[in-house]
């Protein structure tokens, strides 16, 4: 009898050590592969590694520093290469009202990776609708339409950037349109997955062959140039 149970104990006991040992061999592997990886992939692959769900065009995938990675997405690159390739200043222009109130600068609402909205990829101004929205870099149009949660989305391309204007009421731009610094692309709303009227702007980046990244958006404007309004709308 005390064999028998000795080998029913067995034939537990082997399915779970070997188990065990699977897994401890694979956080081994995964724990001496990452670290050779660049630091902005590696949030990334340890989440796909341990099979994390994420959200490839909103998610931060674990990161908290001035990138994010993503994938190309719904939005794809159209490897366009002109002048005024450089983004700077602010996709808003005073004076701008929000709600009743008017301001001379921007409103900056949710930040990148903001405390209370830590996926967010994007700066975020609340402002009412209807607000012309000012291309802030040169480029080819390459998105102009609804697009998922984004709402109406305009996304402007030149060489590795590609900037992306969301929640937008209407366009004042078409796919393939050569578009001026300054120009404007839109008009603000609260279309798509939004609580409120503001804009979403976002910056994506190439950083090599399939391989993109959201980028800070506050690394290319004075940060005198807003207003901190607080991650609210």
């Amino acid at each position: 009898m005390k064999s028998v149970l000795k080998f029913v104990m067995l034939m537990v006991a082997v399915p779970f050590l070997c188990g065990t040992a699977l897994l401890i061999g694979y956080v081994i592997l995964v724990a001496l592969t990452i670290p050779q990886l660049p630091a902005w992939a590696q949030p990334g692959v340890t989440a796909w590694l341990f099979d994390i769900p994420q959200d490839s065009e909103a998610g931060d995938n674990g990161t908290y520093g001035d990138t994010a990675p993503t994938i190309q997405g719904r939005v794809e690159w159209d490897d366009y290469v002109g002048p005024e390739g450089d983004i700077h200043g602010l996709p808003l222009w005073g004076p701008l009202k929000h709600w009743s109130d008017t301001y001379d600068k921007p409103l900056l609402g949710c930040i990148f990776h903001d405390p209370f909205y830590s996926d967010h990829t994007g700066a975020d101004f609340p402002v009412n609708s209807g607000t012309p929205i000012h291309a802030t870099m040169g480029g080819r149009v390459v998105w102009a339409g609804e697009n998922g949660p984004w709402g109406n989305l305009v996304v402007i391309e030149n060489g590795d950037y590609q900037v992306w204007y969301a929640h937008l009421e209407s366009f004042n731009v078409a796919p393939g349109q050569i578009v001026g610094y300054g120009d404007v692309v839109g008009a603000s709303d609260n279309t798509g997955n939004s609580s409120g009227p503001h804009l979403h702007y976002g910056i994506k980046q190439r950083t090599g062959k399939d391989s993109y990244v959201w980028v800070n958006p506050q690394l290319f404007f004075d940060p005198d140039g807003v207003i901190n309004f607080g991650c609210s709308d």
